[in-house]
C-alpha cells in the first residue's frame, strides 16, 4: 500500500473520529441543558412553596386587595416613595414582585424553557400582575417603565400561552381519566 493511499486511510479515520465526537459532544450539551432547565425549573418551585413567601402571596391575594380598593395604600405608597427606598418589611408585595421578575428575566433571556414553565404557572403570572398593577403602576410613576419590566413581561407571555392553550396541553391521543374508568367499568 503507498504512503498516499494509508495517508487517505488515516484522514477518513481522524474524520470520523472527530465527528463521532462532536456527536457525542451535542449529546452531552442537550442533556445539560435539559438539567440545567429542570433545575432551574426545580428552584423557582421549590421557591414558590417556601412559607415565607406562601405567607406574601396570601397578603397579596388578601389583604392588599382590600387596602388598594380602600384607596389611601397607592397614595401612601407613592408618598413613601417620594420619601426614599421602600422597605420590603414594610411592604411584602415586594417578594412576590421580585419572584416573577427574576422569572420573567430568567424567561426573557433564554435561561429557562418557557413551555414548561408557563404550563405550571401561567395563572399565577396572571394573577400577580392583576393584583399588584396599581403597585407597579405607582413604581413606573417614579421609576420609569423599566421597574418590575420582567414581571410585566412573565405576564404577558402567560396570556399569550394561555391564548394559544385554551384548553390546556393534555397530551392528544391520551384518554382523561373519566375515560379510563368508564371503559373499565364496561369491562368488569
Amino acid at each position: 500500500m503507498s504512503d498516499v493511499s494509508l495517508s487517505t486511510i488515516f484522514a477518513g479515520a481522524t474524520f470520523v473520529v472527530i465527528a463521532a465526537t462532536a456527536i457525542a459532544a451535542v449529546v452531552q450539551l442537550r442533556h445539560l441543558r435539559a438539567s440545567n432547565q429542570l433545575n432551574a425549573m426545580l428552584t423557582i418551585m421549590e421557591l414558590w412553596n417556601e412559607p415565607a413567601l406562601q405567607d406574601q402571596i396570601a397578603y397579596v391575594r388578601g389583604d392588599l386587595q382590600r387596602k388598594i380598593k380602600d384607596g389611601g395604600y397607592v397614595a401612601d405608597l407613592q408618598l413613601e416613595i417620594a420619601k426614599g427606598p421602600v422597605t420590603r418589611s414594610g411592604h411584602p408585595e415586594f417578594f412576590v414582585l421580585d419572584l416573577w421578575e427574576q422569572v420573567g428575566a430568567f424567561m426573557k433571556y433564554g435561561l429557562i424553557d418557557e413551555a414548561p414553565l408557563l404550563d405550571i404557572v401561567a395563572p399565577q403570572v396572571l394573577g400577580t400582575w392583576s393584583q399588584l398593577e396599581p403597585i407597579v403602576a405607582c413604581l413606573r410613576e417614579r421609576f420609569g417603565a423599566s421597574a418590575f419590566e420582567n414581571v410585566e413581561y412573565a405576564a404577558v407571555r402567560s396570556r399569550l400561552w394561555l391564548d394559544r392553550h385554551p384548553e390546556g396541553t393534555y397530551p392528544r391521543g391520551t384518554p382523561r381519566m373519566r375515560e379510563v374508568l368508564a371503559r373499565r367499568a364496561v369491562e368488569r
